[in-house]
């Protein structure tokens, strides 16, 4: 099935802005404003498919140009493809029928690998992993890969588990069929972060490790853990280590305590770094705000850029003199020597890079990288402030009317310590009213939660952004509900990115 042609609608556009803004949170009039008709930023809307009971889409780009789209509906794994940059797509073949969340990838010979937590198709594996492989781009699905520790499914956690993303890489002189896939999942009693390999192209996996181990961490993560992606270093001196990603909550805020509600702020942001393929992990601190300021907006997104570098999007509501009124901005962090120091600080940043230049909410933060410094940063605002909560967590109720837009961010000069950032909104809102990030303990019928979780962001072997994201309950003039696509059209881009 074909969706709808991409269309260039217009954009309201953003002054580029330092990452140090001033206090005065006054636009920064050093810089010239991007008009809807600039040739250096500007970007085609498309629609991928119909929303079908689903939403927070997942993006992958194979190293040709391919791109794919996977997300969790009523049908099951929804699953398309363009081959003409994003401006039309066909339907793949459903992988599974039972489908609570999905994640797409490629590896350097530009097969696919789409994963799904499972909503049951048997006993045994209701919340379990399952990931599948397509050697003719999702045409079909002929390898399911199967657990050291079960045969029906990918994860054979003893646990239920949640929230699974993926990441392939080839190493030298092997094929597809000897790729290294790599998988990382937050489960639902200890609440930790584990991670298992498979090294056959997708057809086994190890038993799972716990990346989590580091004694600060581990008090860091007492609570809940959210896992913000899993990435390997494709090609340099560092090729086959591996990054995980998470937020951490601790019990430091007593009035929501520890439980599976996302109740408590998540306040720190991690990594675990592996480079023994994933047998043993060492655990660094990205970005910790302390309590009572929290991440889960909702997810924390790891990249990598062409050279094997981390760097992370995340979501918090800061209070300091890039952001005195400490609304829920979108944030970065980054890291040139594994995870050591992040922003030029050992041990964590000491300041994040602020992206969102402007009053109100942003939600749902998704990076990519090309060359090192050269990022795009995507995420969902609206002008309407919600503000926090005393445990730190969102006032949902302040967003009943709030009209939400998506927005793209690109950078090439984080590198210099003092980013500048071309931003650009679309103008069309694509939903209307609260956006819950409280994960299944959103309250039905007081928050909306129809877009789901997240929206995501990848970069083309020309170093162009794709932006894709879910429309749900939007205002008079707004996006129909369903799966959509911005795609960059003009202007510079960030460099060829590691292949997602």
């Amino acid at each position: 099935m074909v969706a709808i042609a991409g269309v260039a609608l217009p954009v309201v556009a953003f002054a580029t802005i330092s990452g140090a803004a001033p206090a005065t949170r006054q636009r920064d009039t050093s810089h010239t404003m991007l008009k809807a008709t600039s040739k250096t930023f500007s970007f085609g809307l498309a629609k991928v498919a119909p929303k079908a009971g689903g939403g927070e889409p997942s993006i992958a780009i194979d190293p040709k140009g391919v791109l794919y789209v996977s997300y969790p509906s009523s049908p099951g794994m929804s699953f398309y493809r363009s081959t003409d940059d994003g401006a039309t797509w066909a339907e793949g073949s459903i992988a599974q029928d039972a489908s609570g969340d999905t994640s797409v990838n490629t590896d350097a010979a530009g097969k696919v690998y789409q994963s799904n937590l499972n909503g049951g198709s048997q006993p045994q594996d209701t919340l379990q992993v399952d990931i599948f492989k397509s050697l003719n781009r999702g045409q079909t699905w002929p390898v399911h890969g199967k657990s050291a520790l079960s045969s029906s499914n990918s994860s054979g956690q003893p646990f239920f588990v949640d929230r699974q993303w993926t990441d392939a890489w080839i190493p030298p002189g092997k094929t597809t069929a000897q790729s290294e896939v790599c998988l990382s999942y937050h489960d639902w009693a200890p609440g930790t972060v584990w991670a298992s390999c498979s090294f056959d192209g997708g057809k086994t996996y190890d038993v799972p490790v716990n990346v989590i181990n580091d004694p600060v961490a581990l008090s860091d993560s007492a609570c809940d853990t959210i896992p913000g992606g899993t990435r390997i270093v494709q090609s340099g001196p560092h090729a086959g280590r591996i990054y995980v990603a998470w937020l951490a909550a601790d019990p430091a805020n007593p009035a929501t305590g520890c439980n599976e509600t996302q109740g408590t702020a998540f306040h720190s942001v991690w990594i675990a770094v592996s480079d023994d393929k994933g047998q043993t992990w060492t655990d660094r601190l990205a970005f910790d705000a302390g309590p009572t300021h929290d991440g889960s907006e909702i997810f924390a997104d790891l990249a990598l850029d062409n050279r094997g570098n981390p760097y992370i999007a995340f979501t918090m509501n800061l209070t300091n003199d890039q952001d005195p009124n400490g609304e829920y901005d979108t944030w970065v962090v980054s890291s040139t020597n594994g995870g050591v120091s992040w922003n030029g600080t050992t041990g964590g940043a000491a300041e994040p890079y602020r992206v969102s230049c402007c009053k109100g909410t942003h939600y749902f933060p998704a990076i990519a990288v090309g060359d090192p410094g050269h990022v795009v940063v995507a995420w969902l605002h609206t002008w309407t402030v919600t503000p926090a909560l005393p445990t730190g967590k969102p006032d949902f109720t302040a967003q009943q009317n709030a009209i939400w837009r998506v927005v793209a961010a690109q950078t090439t000069n984080l590198s210099t310590g003092h980013p500048t950032w071309k931003i650009r909104e679309f103008q069309r809102p694509m939903h209307q009213g609260s956006i819950c990030t409280l994960g299944i303990a959103c309250p039905p019928g007081i928050t909306d939660r129809s877009l789901l979780d997240f929206i995501d962001v990848q970069v083309d072997p020309s170093g162009f952004a794709h932006v894709v994201f879910t429309a749900s309950e939007s205002p008079r003039g707004g996006l129909p509900n369903g799966i959509w696509i911005w795609n960059q059209r003009t202007g510079p881009g960030v460099g060829v990115g590691a292949h997602s």
